[in-house]
Parts: structure tokens; sequence; C-alpha cells
């Protein structure tokens, strides 16, 4: 095969291209983000370099450097992996004697410190830059029809004067790390939008993500409870970060179909230092039948430490008219109704802007007052002095736009927690800003009046003042508390959004056995899940405080996304992340086990880039997991939870519903894993069993399917003395009366052993082969005196089986009573032919994974040139699996070595990088094996 340096490129490129197609047979699929580019099993930041690794036979490609670029596709930009060689720009060494060091392209002089070959990433991955510890973290957005984003674009075009309503949305945005966490309020006479754009201020869309599906729809508990839309960008490249901090990024929310977007709203991010501090918000909408195209939001913060007041950063545009050039006064005005009047004001604004304008307002206020703002009930009014009724934007101040919930893990290790009671929590404010709390307490032994105490507590001073109890909802038997907190006061949300708010599980022996502080998180991906799974403790030498909570949830790409927070276990041990898939609990299941991270410390997320296969997909719908927290050293597993019930979007489900797991009462195939279900157990291929409910039935499984036979038992003739008599757990009757079993004796089986099959003393039966079942022309006796199994064939076929195949025994057989004894001992078995064997298998016995196609592993002790999808064998590579482990060596022709040998220094130079791959040699490799005889050098 001619390989050369540009053939690698396009190698690369495809490696980078193609992880894995859309729709290959195992049902994985890879998924795909405008702003990052994905090579092999790594996600890579726009903009960042890296040395490929193209793993077995190939391995590091030193001499070549990646790069993840963006691509301008229409009004898009893309990532896109490219690759190039860097042999050609390695400086000229200064010395005679330059040396070729391993791991790098150029050769260097001895002593030099400068590696110009060494590639670093320009953004270094998973590193925080230090001007992002520093800068502003939190961000809004107005979104109307008067952005200026559309009067640069073609948004316009795509709008058509559609927005009938006149909706407007406002949106907050939070940087945690890299990520960006979205949050929307949009007007309630709007429909979900179907996707939200981030573009720049030349119009290019940099990211995009769908909001819904068709008709509106979002799988989200939270975000259908909160009217919120809620969402996460991941790992932000360097170059969009900075442009965020300069205020040159805008949102788009499209309504309507692909490609056929029905109205637009987009706006300015924007900084604004009031968001550190919002307690609630308001949209803005305008009034109706007039002033088309605007709309208003505020920012809203309480404080109590001193004095009650309240702070108001109203943000809106569309209250002017084109008289109003300076110095225009506006009506801000809080109220109950009409009549009652929080708060009036009248501010000015120096200059009109047509986007945007911001004005602040600050004002004391009463307790009564918060009391009306926290449950909803106050109206926010911005008009215009000149024209009141004409220029109006109203809304109601609600919970605030930011997505987010409350979650704490409920532990304590005294004394006197000596079951080893632990629990959960999680709380989230609805769009009626009432409390919805969900608290979760798993091993609370029994007390003799089963009294428990379940409260919220502020606990910001010493004397943890109980706000609210949550007892009268607890179901003692289940060990949950579900509830709803209606009518809620300013000193619940003070301590919830200051980080001061607990919840505390008490008995009347114990005034707090478990407790836990609520942690603020935002929504999106894992924690976007309708609840989490309680990770409780595996191996009880632990303390008693080791718990953790764990968020699982499938996007509509198929992929798993992951949230565990964890406590009691320290933060110097080293962590690894795994999820285990069973069909159903039962004997001898078959697992599917998929690793998912490594971490040290109390708290992971993320996300594989590969998806779930189809079987994945359906065991955590229909199935059970467990996610499991191992300690990477010794691999013992820490702590467990049960996973039920995660649901898969419709895209993702199999196409066929009737093979889910629910078809497994029908003792039916189980899936690709080729195990076969039988009576509430599962068997592994080739494997044989008796049926517990008839002892005359015997099964075997083959590729999945159960092939089970019933025995009809050989004629028996007792003498005069004797009785037949079934034996409990047996088939067939036998002769016994009071002296025919063997006297016991405790190292002697009073049974015979055949197949793992026990038979009594006397009995007879026909021995059972597979795949033809019970062969009834043989039939087998336990020897009474020796316990010995004694065959013999009858030889007259159409007197014992009129169908079955014609066999050639030489002789008949005896065994002794040995669970391992063959069946016939000199007689010839039929068997059957060996299927196929399935990946699974081959890589069991020791077979080599495929790196370029997982269906079609490399079996242990075959020699194989590895092959890559769509390019043949790379012939100049010979591998042997040996144990699950390739060894590979590179090949090299003797004539060419020659040929290289007689060339001139400057000749052997130009040709070297050419013959490095057409003829499988280097000049290396050939003065390595240059003393050797024959005509092929291999190198290990």
């Amino acid at each position: 095969m001619m390989l050369t340096w540009g053939f690698f490129c396009v190698l690369l490129t495809l490696a980078a291209a193609r992880n894995k197609a859309p729709l290959l047979d195992d049902g994985t699929r890879t998924r795909n983000k405008a702003a990052e580019c994905v090579f092999g099993k790594q996600v890579r930041e726009l903009g960042s370099q890296w040395i490929p690794d193209l793993g077995v036979p190939i391995g590091v490609l030193y001499c070549m450097k990646c790069e993840c670029v963006p691509l301008q596709k229409k009004r898009r930009i893309v990532a896109r992996v490219q690759c190039r060689s860097i042999k050609n720009e390695c400086p000229e060494p200064t010395c005679d004697e330059p040396v070729h060091r391993p791991g790098r392209c150029c050769k260097t002089c001895p002593g030099d410190m400068y590696d110009s070959d060494i590639i670093q990433d320009i953004v270094p991955q998973n590193v925080l830059d230090e001007e992002e510890k520093s800068s502003t973290k939190h961000y809004a957005a107005l979104l109307t029809e008067r952005s200026s984003l559309v009067l640069r674009n073609d948004f316009r075009l795509m709008s058509n004067n559609l927005n009938k309503n006149n909706v407007v949305a406002t949106g907050r945005f939070t940087f945690h790390k890299k990520n960006l966490y979205y949050s929307f309020y949009i007007s309630d006479k709007a429909a979900r939008p179907r996707s939200l754009q981030f573009v720049d201020n030349e119009g290019n869309i940099l990211e995009e993500f769908v909001l819904s599906r068709s008709g509106g729809l979002v799988n989200s508990l939270y975000q259908n409870a909160t009217r919120k839309v809620c969402g996460v960008w991941k790992r932000i490249p360097h170059e969009y970060r900075k442009r965020f901090r300069q205020e040159k990024i805008y949102v788009a929310l499209v309504w309507g179909v692909k490609d056929q977007a029905e109205f637009t709203l987009s706006g300015q991010v924007m900084k604004y230092t009031a968001l550190a501090t919002e307690n609630f918000s308001s949209l803005l909408e305008p009034a109706v039948g007039t002033m088309t195209g605007a709309g208003g939001t505020a920012i809203v913060s309480i404080s109590t430490s001193v004095s009650t007041s309240i702070y108001l950063a109203i943000v809106f545009n569309g209250l002017f008219t084109e008289e109003d050039i300076a110095d225009v006064p506006i009506n801000v005005t809080l109220s109950l109704d009409e009549k009652k009047y929080i708060l009036q004001e009248v501010v000015r604004v120096k200059k009109p802007h047509y986007e945007l304008n911001m004005v602040e307002v600050r004002s004391p206020v009463t307790p009564a007052d918060l009391r009306l703002l926290t449950r909803g009930r106050l109206v926010l009014t911005v008009s215009s002095v000149s024209k009141p009724e004409a220029l109006r934007l109203s809304g109601s101040v609600v919970t605030k736009v930011t997505c987010e919930l409350f979650q704490t893990t409920l532990s304590s290790s005294s004394d006197t927690n000596r079951f080893g009671t632990s629990g959960l929590a999680w709380l989230y404010l609805n769009n009626e800003g009432s409390l919805v709390y969900n608290v979760q307490i798993d091993n609370l032994k029994t007390t003799p009046d089963n009294t428990t105490f379940i409260t919220l507590v502020d606990v910001s001073t010493k004397r943890r003042t109980e706000l609210e109890d949550l007892t009268p909802t607890f179901d003692f038997i289940n060990g949950w508390a579900n509830g709803t907190l209606a009518k809620l006061s300013p000193k619940v949300l003070e301590p919830l959004y200051s980080g001061n708010l607990a919840v505390n599980v008490a008995t009347p022996n114990d005034t707090s056995l478990v407790r836990g502080r609520l942690v603020a998180k935002p929504v999106a991906d894992a924690r976007d899940a309708p609840a989490p799974f309680l990770l409780k403790r595996e191996n009880y030498t632990l303390p008693a405080s080791a718990v953790g909570i764990a968020w699982l949830y499938v996007d509509n790409d198929c992929c798993i996304h992951y949230d565990v927070s964890i406590s009691g276990l320290g933060s110097d041990r080293k962590l690894e992340l795994y999820l285990e898939l069973l069909p159903m609990l039962a004997p001898g299941a078959p697992v599917i086990t998929r690793y998912l991270d490594e971490f040290q410390g109390n708290q992971v997320e993320g996300s594989p880039v590969n998806s779930l296969n189809r079987e994945e997909i359906k065991r955590l719908d229909n199935g059970v997991g467990f996610l499991k927290i191992k300690e990477k050293d010794t691999k013992i597993t820490l702590l467990v939870a049960t996973v039920r019930h995660v649901m898969a979007p419709s895209t993702c489900q199999p196409q066929n519903p009737d093979n889910d797991v629910h078809s497994i009462v029908d003792d039916s195939d189980v899936g690709p894993s080729g195990d076969c279900f039988y009576e509430n157990k599962f068997y592994q291929q080739e494997a044989q069993w008796t049926s517990s409910d008839n002892p005359c039935t015997t099964c075997f499984c083959e590729n999945g399917n159960n092939k089970c036979f019933t025995m009809e038992c050989p004629e028996v003739k007792c003498p005069d003395d004797m009785k037949l008599e079934k034996v409990p757990g047996e088939c067939c009757a036998i002769c016994v009366n009071s002296t025919s079993l063997v006297e016991s004796n405790r190292n002697v089986p009073q049974k015979c052993i055949f197949n793992g099959q026990a038979y009594s003393p006397g009995s007879k039966f026909h021995p059972f082969l597979i795949p033809t079942g019970f062969d009834s022309c043989t039939v087998c006796t336990c020897d009474a005196k020796y316990l010995e199994i004694k065959c013999k064939r009858i030889y007259n076929e159409k007197q014992c089986c009129k169908n079955c195949a014609r066999v050639d025994y030489s002789m008949n057989g005896t065994y002794s009573a040995d669970d391992e004894v063959p069946m016939l001992l000199h007689g010839v078995v039929p068997r059957k032919e060996i299927p196929a064997k399935s990946a699974e298998q081959i890589l069991a016995e020791g077979g080599c994974p495929n790196l370029y196609d997982a269906r079609k592993p490399y079996v242990n002790g075959s020699e194989y040139h590895p092959s890559i999808v769509s390019l043949g064998e790379y012939k100049c590579v010979t591998c042997k699996c040996e144990n699950g482990k390739p060894t590979c060596w590179r090949e090299c022709d003797k004539a060419t070595c020659e040929k290289l040998f007689r060339m001139k220094k400057k000749q052997r130079t130009e040709a070297g990088m050419r013959w490095n791959n057409s003829q499988c040699c280097t000049l290396r490799m050939c003065r390595k094996y240059r003393h050797k005889k024959g005509h092929r050098l291999q190198k290990s």
C-alpha cells in the first residue's frame, strides 16, 4: 500500500470527522457541536492544537499537528479538525551529529533546551484562565424586535412581522468554569421557541440549541413547572468567552419549524452588576395593541440586614416619542392593585436609546410589603409621563429568571446514628413562587411511635431557627416527604438564596439525626432529570456520613449526562464512576458496564463522547441499573445507587418496542448478549439446566433462545418385593424397599452425579444431548452398589425411537459419580455445528478489539494486518493477538534497505520520507537490521 504524509492527513481528517457513523449497527451516535471538535474520544476546544494519537498499531504521529479551526458556512461558524505534517518545518540542526530523541519529530543537538516540535494547546484543556476568575460571571439580555441585530442582518426577513402578540423575552446567563448556563422567561401568550442561537455582532451563528420538539414539547419536569427555558453551552471557546466579556454576543429565540421560522426575538448580552444579588425578576410587556416590538425586564433585590428595602434595575425600550431627546421622565410604580401602591418614583433618562435603556430605583418597604413580593402579588409598571396609558410596560414580580434548584445530601457521623440513616433533598421555586420540596430518608429505623420531624432551618446563626415544618407530608413507610409551600416569607427566601437554609431530620432521641445545607445548582443536562438517585454505602467500613446524590439524563443525541455530589469520603481519594445495566434483577443477569469518569474530590459531572447504544437505552428505560463509585486503585465499590426508569427521548428508543425487557416473561431472547431467560433466571450461551417446575424437562441456551425437551422415562420393572416410588426432585420413579438404599456414609455421595444432575440409586433415565435433546435409544442406570452411571445402547432404533439420528457407538460406557465425567466415555457423541461466535464471546476468550470495526474483533492467537475503514489493510504492520493484547511490528523489505545504503547522504534525506511509507522502511530500521540475514526484517 502506498502511504504518504498526505495520506495520513486524509486518514486523520476521516478519524476526526467520523468517530462513529450516526447509524452503525450498535445504534450509537456522535454529537456534533458547532463550537468544538471531536477527535477520537476527546472533545477539543476551538483554537486548540495537539499531536494525534491513532492508537494501536499506528500510535502517535509526532510529525503531525492537528488543530480545531473555525470554518464559515453561510451564516454559521463551525469547527473542523485540520491536520498537517510539520516535518518540513523542523529547523536545521546547528551541530554535526544531531540526535533524534524519542517522542520528537525534529532532530536536535545535545543540550538544546528549545524543542520546536512540541505542540501545546493554545487554550489549555481543563484549566481556567486567570482572567476568567476575576471577570464578571453574570449577564442578562432583553429580547425584543428592537434589537440592533435585527437591523443589521436577515433576521428581519425571518420575522416577517408575525409577532402579532408582542411577545417579549428576557434571559440570564451565568458562567461556571468554561460552561455558560442560560435561562429565559417568555411571554405566557407565546409557545415554547424551537431553538436558541448565539450570534456575533456580524450576524454569524456561533452555536444553536434545539429547545423543543414539534408542538413545543419539552421532556423536563422543572421547565414545565416553572415555564422557564433552561440549558447550558459547555466548553465555550476562549475567543467566544472574550466576546462575552466585550459584550459582542447576541442571542436569538426562533419560533416555527426548521428552515421556516415564523418570527424571532433577539437581544444583546450585557453585564449588569445587580445580577449578583438578584432575588426576583419581572418581564415587562407592552400595552395591548400599541408599542410594537417594545419590552423590558427588571432585576429585583431585597435586603433585611439593617432595614427592609427593595432595589430595582429596569432595562427597557419603547417608552419614548420622537420628541423625547434628553432628560426624559419615566414613572416607576410597584403596586398590589390600582389603589394600593408600594412604590411610586419618577426617574429621568438622560439620553434615550432605541434599543436599551436602564434606570435604577431603591426604596424602603415594610415587612408586609416583602411578604406580598415573595408571594408574587406585586405588579411593576414603567410608563411615560407624557403618555402613561399609551406608552406603558408592566409585569408581575416573580421568581428570578435563573434556572436553579437547591440540593443537599442528608448525613451525620454522630454516634446516635447507629443504623447509618442517610438521605437527600432537593427543592425549587415554581412559576407561582411556591417552594416545591422533595426529601428522601433511607434506613430510618422505627421508633415506638414512628415520630420523625423534618424541618427547614436557618443556620446563619448559632440559634438555628426552625422556619418551616415538612413533617405532615412525610410517609414513614416509603421514606419520602413531598409537598409545596405556597405562602413563602422573606425569612425563608433570604437564607435559601444565601446558602444558609438546611434540612434537618430529628427523632425523639436525636435532635439532628441527619442534616444537610441546601446548595444552589443550575438546572441543565443531568440536573434537568425528573429526580436524583441516592448513593448509599456499599462498604460499611465507611463512616455513616458517606452518602451521595446523583442525577442522570439522556439528551436528544442519546448521550448520557451525569452529575454526582458526595460527602463523607474526603477530598484525597482517587475515585471512578461506573454505570452497570441489567435487563432485570435476576440470578445470572447479563451486565453491561460503562465507565463514565475518573475524579478526585466531592463532585463530578460530564458526558461521554459516544452515545448510548440501543441495548443500553432499553435497559435504562425498562431494566435496572447501578451507578457505582469505586476506589481507583482497589476497585472496591464505596457507594452505589439503584437506577430505574431513566427516560430517553423518542428519537433514541429502539424501533421494535416488542423486544423490550417486558417480553422476558415469555422466556424469550433478552438481547444481543446471547443469554437466555428462563423461570426468573438468566443462563449464558450453551448453558444447560433442568426446569424447577418439571424435573423431566431439560433446556439449553442457543443464541439467546431456550431449547427445552421433556424426557419420557424408560420402562422399569420392579421385583415382587419392591415397588415404584417417585423421589422428590427427580423425573423417573425407582424401585425401592426398606433395605435398597446404601448405608449412609458422609464421605460417599448417596446419589450418582451425571452432567451436574443427581440420580437416586436404581434410577433409569435417557441422557441429554445438545442439540438433539434426550437420546431415547440410550438408557443409563445409577448403580445402587457402586453409585456409578452405566449406560447401554439400544440398537433396535425402531423399538426405541423412530426419528432418532443414526449414531455409531463402539461400546457401552461406565461412569463414576463425578460432576466432570463425560456423558459417553467411549462412544462417539453427536455434536452440533459451532455457531459463529459473537464479538463479546471472542473478546471474552482473549480476543483483541478491532479499533476500526468493533463488530469484528481479532481471535486470540491470530495474525493480521490492521484494517482501516474505507482505506483497506495497512500491510506494513503485522499484529498478533495474544490473550487480549496485540503485539505489532513493522515489516521491512531487504531490497529497499540495500538500495537506500547505496545512495548518497543527500539522496537518502530526500527519499527518506517517501520510502518511510511506500516500502515500509526507514533508514533507522535498515541500519539496525543491516547485519541480519533474510528478506524479511521485523521490528517489534
